[in-house]
């Protein structure tokens, strides 16, 4: 059962760091969107942010120029890691 355990800790800390450089993406991302510079770094970065962001924004219109959606997937993403992907790393202690 251990190796169990094992593979659950290990899927949970790979999912962790996945959902950590997304939120670094959606940062990056965001904060390009303000400066003037090369147009293919900014598009690079918002298509890696867009995974999360783009289901979001079906949703949730703009508020005027603001652009909120980069906030609400931030929220999402470390509710998803505190709660889920912190569920199945417990787990997997557990079952060691």
């Amino acid at each position: 059962m251990f190796i169990f355990g094992n593979f659950l800790i290990g899927l949970g800390i790979a999912i962790r760091i996945l959902i950590n450089i997304e939120i670094m993406f959606i940062v990056i991302s965001a904060i390009l969107s303000w400066f003037p510079i090369s147009q293919n770094i900014y598009y690079y970065f918002q298509a890696l942010a867009d995974i999360v962001e783009k289901p979001i924004r079906r949703f949730l219109p703009r508020i005027g120029p603001i652009d909120i959606s980069p906030l609400i997937s931030i929220v999402l993403l470390v509710f998803l890691d505190r709660f889920l992907i912190q569920s199945i790393i417990e787990l997997g202690y557990l079952m060691k």
